[in-house]
This record gives structure tokens, C-alpha cells and sequence, in this order.
């Protein structure tokens, strides 16, 4: 897939993803909470865009209802653990796929 083909696949979770002023803002530990699972997703996400770019073969660690699960308030250490689980399986995924890619050196003038 190209960077754009990429990028539109993954466009409305991103969109899910972004962190409003309110939980950018917010003092509560539920506001913390919050980011901290978006943070954690977006970079899940990020591992599986980069996967698709390399036209990777891979399960997404989650489905449709536990991801609206997960974004969902009330949000707790359950929660967190599971954004930061999701995270690091993205992780190993993208590192065991990464180790076969080919990249070309650029050459410069």
C-alpha cells in the first residue's frame, strides 16, 4: 500500500484517537486516564500503518467493540493495561515483520 492508501484506511481511527482540549486540559485522573489510552492506541495504530506500508500480513489484537469498549467512560487501570497490552503486541508484530523488509540506502549528490 502507498503512504496515502495508508493513511485513509486509518483515517477515522486516528480521528478517534485525537485528543480533545478537554482531556488535553483536564485535571482529573479519569482525563488522564483517557489520554493515556489514546496515547497508547495511537501508537498501536502508528505500528500497524507501518505494517500496512510494507504490505505486512497481520491480526489487529482488537476488534470494533473492544476498541469502542476501551475509549469508553469510565476509564480504569483495566483499561489502561489493556491500551498498553494492544501497544506492545503491535510492537512485536512490526518488529518480527520489520526484520524481513528491504530498505535501500538513499543516495545523495
Amino acid at each position: 500500500m502507498t503512504k496515502e492508501e495508508v493513511k485513509k484506511k486509518w483515517a477515522s481511527t486516528r480521528k478517534l484517537l485525537e485528543i480533545t482540549d478537554s482531556e488535553y486540559n483536564g485535571v482529573t485522573q479519569e482525563a488522564a486516564n483517557l489520554r493515556f489510552i489514546k496515547t497508547k492506541l495511537q501508537i498501536a495504530v502508528y505500528y500497524l500503518q507501518m505494517l500496512d506500508e510494507h504490505n505486512c500480513k497481520y491480526q489487529v489484537p482488537w476488534n470494533k467493540e473492544q476498541f469502542k469498549w476501551l475509549l469508553r467512560k469510565p476509564v480504569g487501570d483495566k483499561k489502561k493495561q489493556q491500551a498498553k497490552d494492544w501497544c506492545h503486541q503491535c510492537r512485536l508484530i512490526c518488529d518480527k515483520a520489520c526484520a524481513s523488509w528491504n530498505y535501500e540506502e538513499v543516495k545523495t549528490a
